[in-house]
């Protein structure tokens, strides 16, 4: 090559690259910290909590202001006007509860180890607070206790929690520490002992949503104290260090002066006193509680940065961050330092993998995890690794994990769904044959459900359907045909072509449940006959049948076999017109509302999980612009940036999950089919960073809160005209540019060749 064709081809090679370069979302330096408010969802009935925690950390650590009643799933609600102290475990969105390990309370005169009441905190050591004077940010909460004039700050690593009390002038001012505490659940015994005069130890035995299971903690202070006691049945034992029974607690007094600052690291474990002062050496050796609170506002600030947007409303930015921000809270590191973690009620310690619990199934399956393989694989890895071990160490696949046990919340087995997700797209790391063997095992064993009744399970390959006499049995037979679908897919994928054949024939048995003339899934019993005195106003008689009653959102629960149905219903238009129908036609019902159907477009539940994917299902019918229209709506009428910012409980992130998604532009309808449906974005750029260290790109132009309607669409610079994206596309890297405009193209993405075909009909 001569140097004049050098001179003309070196232009035009920097020309290319940088159109390259601006077709990509350049990284700023922006702190995606600031969008994130941990008070969205701490009001009406959402259940998250404004604390401080580690992204997929160990500790939550978070004012209590109770541990009962139905606002106070997290031990946070927005209404409390005083608390009762700091605990270091709490959930996140969810609909039940446990938790609320080890309380902490700084107070400022005589020792109290009594809670006292809401009603009347003068009882014991509660405190008024005012939200005026209360802040939150990633990793960190700060609020003024009032009746002390004391300013609380908390702060965590992965699995030590850091307080930080700025006390008055006082003669005595204490730290009371209540192992008793426990957010829904029962305490059966506790221990305290004062260690030396600058730490406090011990431990609690307690019952609940997350088992019977052992507690132990160790804090440290960082000055030693004055005083410091126990006590029992809240009187304090003169001059004893140690304490034992069914309400032990613990306090450290100290004289300080105005502005005095004393700083306290608690670290726990589920394993031993000896995991807790491990976890403790290793991760609380940090000098300063600002120098914990820095880094772990930078582990957040990496992983919400993972997705980067631009354009669109504050507002928006702040639901979509917070919404990140609870996706990323669990599942939690289960594990202390040293590999030590409890699960099914025995102790092991893990050796290639890190320990998760807190698994929300079967709501995160549906959006949470398929987030995570995007995002975060290494973290999925592992959370697969966690879920298969339990079967490897004589169990099943949980339902609804907590601290390492199996409280068999909701139905099905969702746990296939997460695991074949992961293993389907590949994702390096897994033992398939392992994985694969779990999966098949809960697939042919009845765990009954906590929360709903008999599994009916042996009825279900019986049969082929859940007769009615069984709770639930029409949502358990269409989960039961979604989940045999995920394992048909792996054993596919090994090879186990009988094993494949035999789970595809049950993934079909949803079909025994379709009424042809009601034009739903409707119950039958043990001889085949539809049920016919079933009215659809009346929640009483719904309720037996649906999970929350939600007849309609299991009208469209078939992820993996919507073109079935379509045809079932007489073809596309037809399944439109009924989906249409369900998002216009009002309710009139009669009997009480389950708490967790809600959040109401017509006769399309929001507020319940089963019901996600269905403002998407339009895509099947070729008719993508009324996708667009419905995500549109739901995202501006569901969600807000405000304390009762969703409809219902997050669900450990699955309903901000949904917004995440449908906010980038596309939404996984059936995980484990490697595609997502494309509904409309609402940034004007998203950028995707992938571990693999390539980038994906969604370009909106023109969108706007009237531009909601997808005019064309590029990947990669050519013209794109399916309504759906494969999970490799984006893997790969790239740019999908749509243009929008503020009336529908019903002509992009019509056409039955660019439609997406459910799995079980290609």
């Amino acid at each position: 090559m001569n140097t004049k064709q050098l001179s003309i081809i070196f232009p035009l090679l920097m020309l290319a690259l940088l159109a390259a370069c601006t077709s990509e979302i350049k990284t700023e330096d922006v702190d995606y910290t600031q969008y994130v408010d941990p008070f969205i969802g701490t009001d009406g009935i959402v259940h998250t909590f404004p604390g401080a925690t580690y992204p997929f950390g160990m500790v939550q650590l978070s004012p209590d202001g109770d541990t009962q009643g139905w606002n106070w799933c997290s031990g946070y609600h927005y209404s409390d006007d005083n608390i009762k102290g700091f605990s270091h475990t709490h959930l996140s969105g969810t609909g039940w509860s446990d938790l609320g390990d080890i309380l902490v309370m700084p107070t400022v005169g005589e020792i109290k180890l009594n809670s006292g009441s809401k009603d009347n905190p003068d009882e014991g050591y509660r405190s008024r607070i005012s939200h005026d004077d209360e802040e939150a940010s990633p990793g960190y909460y700060r609020v003024k206790l009032q009746d002390y004039g004391i300013d609380a700050e908390l702060t965590t690593s992965r699995r030590v929690g850091f307080h930080r009390y700025t006390f008055p002038a006082a003669e005595q001012s204490n730290v009371i520490i209540d192992p008793t505490n426990k957010i829904f659940g029962k305490t059966m015994e506790t221990k305290v002992t004062v260690k030396d005069n600058s730490t406090i130890e011990g431990y609690c035995y307690s019952a609940g949503w997350g088992g019977n299971r052992y507690i132990y903690f160790t804090a440290s202070f960082s000055k030693p104290f004055k005083k410091a006691g126990v006590g029992l049945h809240d009187k304090v034992i003169a001059d004893a260090k140690e304490a034992k029974g069914a309400d032990a607690k613990a306090f450290a007094s100290f004289q300080t002066a105005e502005g005095e600052v004393i700083e306290m690291r608690l670290a726990f474990s589920a394993v031993s006193l000896q995991g807790a002062r491990k976890n403790l050496a290793t991760e609380g050796s940090e000098k300063t509680f600002d120098g914990v609170w820095e880094k772990t506002k930078a582990a957040w600030q990496k992983e919400l940065a993972k997705i980067e947007v631009k354009g669109g409303s504050e507002d928006q930015k702040k639901i979509f961050y917070t919404g990140l921000y609870h996706a990323m809270i669990h599942p939690n590191i289960s594990m202390d330092v040293d590999g030590g973690y409890v699960a099914n009620g025995k102790k092991f310690n893990a050796q290639d993998f890190t320990n998760y619990s807190t698994f929300s199934l079967w709501d995160t399956h549906r959006a949470v995890h398929p987030l995570l393989t995007m995002i975060d694989t290494k973290r999925t890895v592992d959370f697969v690794k966690s879920l298969v071990s339990r079967h490897e160490n004589g169990g099943q696949l949980p339902m609804w994990e907590l601290c390492g046990f199996d409280n068999t919340c909701m139905i099905g087995y969702p746990a296939v769904s997460v695991i074949a997700d992961a293993i389907l797209k590949d994702i390096p790391g897994i033992d398939t044959e392992k994985a694969y063997e779990a999966m098949r095992a809960i697939a042919f064993f009845p765990k009954n459900s906590s929360s709903d009744g008999e599994s009916g399970l042996n009825e279900y390959i019986e049969y082929g359907y859940v007769p009615a006499d069984i709770a639930k049995s029409v949502a358990k037979t269409l989960e039961y045909s979604y989940y045999d679908w995920c394992i048909a897919k792996v054993a596919e994928k090994l090879g186990k072509a009988i094993d494949a054949n035999m789970f595809y024939q049950r993934s079909r048995n949803f079909v025994n449940h379709y009424h042809p003339d009601k034009k739903l899934f409707w119950p039958k019993d043990r001889n085949g006959k539809w049920l016919d005195n079933i009215s659809l106003t009346s929640w009483d008689d719904l309720m037996p049948h649906y999970v929350s009653g939600n007849i309609w959102a299991y009208a469209y629960f078939y992820p993996h076999a919507t073109n079935v149905v379509i045809d079932l219903m007489g073809g596309k238009d037809a399944f439109a017109d009924n989906l249409d129908d369900l998002f216009a036609e009002p309710m009139n019902m009669e009997g009480e509302q389950h708490v967790d159907i809600s959040g109401f477009i017509g006769h399309y539940g929001h507020g319940d999980e089963p019901g996600h994917q269905i403002a998407y299902l339009y895509n099947y019918a070729g008719k993508p612009w009324k996708t667009q229209e419905k995500v549109r709506e739901i995202s501006n009428t569901m969600y807000f940036a405000e304390n009762d910012g969703m409809p219902n409980n997050d669900d450990c992130g699955q309903m901000s999950a949904w917004y995440i998604y449908s906010s980038l532009g596309f939404y996984p309808v059936c995980p484990g089919d490697l595609n997502y449906i494309i509904g409309a974005p609402s940034f004007e750029h998203a950028s995707i960073h992938l571990e693999n260290g390539k980038s994906f790109n969604v370009e909106a132009i023109n969108v706007s809160a009237d531009n909601i309607y997808v005019q064309s669409v590029e990947l990669n610079g050519r013209p794109y005209s399916k309504s759906y994206i494969s999970h490799q596309d984006i893997m790969n890297g790239g740019k999908l540019s749509f243009t929008m405009g503020s009336q529908p193209n019903k002509n992009w993405a019509s056409a039955k060749e660019d439609s997406p075909v459910s799995d079980l009909v290609k």
